[in-house]
C-alpha cells in the first residue's frame, strides 16, 4: 500500500519539517512502513507556538455561537465523510479493528458536540463591591491562552478530539503533539477541524521522532507562551511531564493509566459477569486504560467464574481480520514488557490458566493468571495487553480491600444480585467511576472518565480546567485611596 500522508500543521498550513527529517511508522503485523511523517525541529516548534500565540486573541473574541456551530460541523463531517478514512488509517498504524475504529470516530464526534455545548458555558458572575460603595465586581471565565496537548496512539481519533476540543471551545489555541505510533491517525482530527472552518493558527500539529521528543517537549513546556499542558498516556511519562511543568508552575490535566478491578460476589450472575470480564479485558488487545485487569471473586463462585472465563478466553482468536478476534499489539516493542510481567507472576507462584507466555510477532494470546498478589508487578502495573489476573477472597470486605490495593483509581465494577449491597460496596471502592453489574468501560455520554489522582492522573477535560477565573472591579467616581487619604 502507498504511504499514509502525514504533515505538520503550522499557521493553518501543511508543512514538511524545516530540516527535511522524517520518521517511519511500522505496522506491527506486516512490519512494513505505513507512514513516513515529518519530524519537527526546534525551528518548527517555535513556529507552531508563535502561530498559536498570534492567533489566540482573535480566536478568543470569536462569538460562542460561531464556535458552537464550528464544532457541530466538525462532528457531522466525522460521522458522514471520515468514517472509512479512520478505519483504513487506524488499521494500518495501530492495528485497530473496524468496530474499534468506528467507535473511535463516533466517540470523537460526540466530543465535538460536547465542545459545542462547552462553548456556551463561559458564563461569569457579578456582585456588589464590598469595599467600594457603588462598585461592581465582575468574575469572568477566560482562556489560559495557548495550550500544549499530547495525545496517545491507542484510541487516536477520540483521544485527540478530547485533548483539544474543550481547550479550543474555551478560547485557547493549541499546539498539539501526535503520538509517534499514530501521526496520520491523530492528524485526521486536525484536518476535520480545518475543513469545518477553524481559523489559521488556532490549532497547530507537530509530529516528533522518538529521539527528539524529550528535548522538544521540554522546549515547548518551557516556552513563555505555553500556559497549560494536557496529556493522555502512561503514568511513567506523566510523572516526567509533571516535573517539567512544575519548573514553571504551569497547570496540567493528565489522564494516565488504569488497573481496573472487577469484584464478583457470591450472589452474582456469574455467566454474565464472565462475558463482560473477558470482553472488556481483551478488546483492542487490552490496550485501553479502562480494560479489566484485576478480577476479585468470592470463593463461593470462584470455581464457576474461573471455568467460565477460561472457556471464553480459550475461544478467542488473535488476528487482525475480524471484529470477533483481538488484534496484535500496536508495536512489537510492547511484547517483551507484557511477557515479562506474566513470567514474573508465574515465577512468584501464579498459576497460568490461559496462555503459554509466548508471542508470535506482535500477536499475543489471551492470558489469565490465578493467585496474583498485591505487590507483584502484574498486580501493580498496567499491562496494556490481553491479560487479567484472578484473586479469590472470602469476604466482601476483603474484596473491597483488594480492589483498593492499587495506585490507580480510574474505573471499577462490582457484580452482585443485590443492587442495594452493590451500591453500598461500590461507594467504598476508591475509583472515580464504578459500575454495578456492568463493564469497567465508561459508556455514559457527557460523563468523562474521572480518576482520583496518583497514577491515574488529575484534572478533567472540562471548562473548569481549561479556563481561569479573572476578576474585574469597576469602581465608582469619587473613590478615595484606602491609605494616606489626606494626600
Amino acid at each position: 500500500m502507498s504511504l499514509l500522508p502525514a504533515n505538520l500543521w503550522i499557521g493553518g498550513e501543511r508543512r514538511s519539517s524545516s530540516t527535511g527529517k522524517t520518521f517511519d511508522v511500522i505496522n506491527s503485523v506486516t512490519q512494513q512502513v505505513v507512514t513516513r511523517a515529518p519530524a519537527a525541529s526546534s525551528q518548527d516548534v517555535i513556529a507552531a507556538i508563535e502561530a498559536a500565540d498570534k492567533a489566540q486573541p482573535a480566536w478568543e473574541a470569536v462569538p460562542w455561537r460561531a464556535k458552537r456551530d464550528l464544532f457541530i460541523r466538525a462532528s457531522e463531517l466525522l460521522k458522514t465523510k471520515y468514517v472509512q478514512r479512520v478505519i483504513d488509517v487506524t488499521a494500518a498504524e495501530v492495528g485497530a479493528l473496524e468496530n474499534w475504529a468506528k467507535g473511535d470516530t463516533f466517540g470523537a464526534a460526540s466530543y465535538f458536540l460536547e465542545a459545542a455545548t462547552q462553548a456556551t458555558q463561559l458564563t461569569g458572575e457579578t456582585q456588589p463591591s464590598a469595599v467600594a460603595p457603588g462598585g461592581t465586581v465582575l468574575i469572568e471565565r477566560r482562556p489560559f491562552g495557548t495550550v500544549f496537548a499530547i495525545v496517545p496512539f491507542n484510541s487516536p481519533v477520540i483521544l485527540t478530539a478530547r485533548g483539544i476540543a474543550c481547550a479550543l471551545a474555551c478560547g485557547n489555541t493549541v499546539v498539539l503533539k501526535s503520538a509517534e505510533l499514530s501521526p496520520a491517525s491523530n492528524e485526521i482530527i486536525v484536518e476535520v477541524l480545518h475543513e469545518a472552518g477553524l481559523p489559521k493558527g488556532v490549532l497547530n500539529l507537530l509530529h516528533m521522532a522518538r529521539e527528539d521528543a524529550p528535548k522538544l517537549v521540554a522546549e515547548i513546556i518551557g516556552h513563555k507562551a505555553i500556559r497549560h499542558v494536557n496529556f493522555t498516556g502512561s503514568d511513567r511519562v506523566g510523572r516526567i511531564l509533571a516535573g517539567e511543568a512544575a519548573k514553571y508552575l504551569k497547570p496540567c490535566v493528565f489522564e494516565l493509566g488504569g488497573k481496573a478491578p472487577v469484584i464478583v460476589l457470591n450472589d452474582a450472575n456469574v455467566k454474565q459477569a464472565a462475558r463482560f470480564i473477558v470482553s472488556i479485558s481483551m478488546v483492542h488487545a487490552g490496550q485501553v486504560c479502562m480494560s479489566t485487569e484485576r478480577v476479585i471473586v468470592q470463593s463461593g463462585v470462584s470455581k464457576e467464574l474461573i471455568e467460565a472465563v477460561t472457556s471464553l478466553a480459550r475461544n478467542i482468536r488473535v488476528a487482525n481480520d475480524s471484529d470477533n478476534h483481538i488484534p496484535a499489539l500496536t508495536s512489537k516493542e510492547f511484547v517483551p514488557k507484557v511477557l515479562s510481567l506474566l513470567q514474573d507472576a508465574k515465577d512468584r507462584g501464579g498459576e497460568v490458566l490461559v496462555g503459554d507466555l509466548t508471542a508470535h510477532g506482535a500477536h499475543l494470546k489471551p492470558h489469565i493468571i490465578l493467585g496474583v498478589e498485591p505487590g507483584w508487578p502484574l498486580w501493580e502495573q498496567e499491562s496494556f495487553g490481553p491479560v487479567f489476573v484472578i484473586k479469590v477472597v472470602e469476604t466482601e470486605e476483603e474484596a473491597v480491600k483488594m480492589a483498593n490495593e492499587t495506585d490507580y483509581s480510574l474505573t471499577a465494577a462490582i457484580w452482585t444480585g443485590n443492587m442495594a449491597k452493590g451500591l453500598t460496596l461500590a461507594r467504598q471502592i476508591r475509583s472515580g467511576y464504578v459500575q454495578v453489574n456492568g463493564p469497567t468501560f465508561n459508556r455514559e455520554p457527557g460523563i468523562q472518565i474521572r480518576g482520583l489522582g496518583g497514577a491515574t492522573g488529575y484534572g478533567l477535560f472540562d471548562v473548569e480546567h481549561f479556563t481561569q477565573k479573572r476578576i474585574l472591579i469597576l469602581n465608582p467616581d469619587g473613590i478615595t485611596p484606602p491609605f494616606l487619604a489626606d494626600l
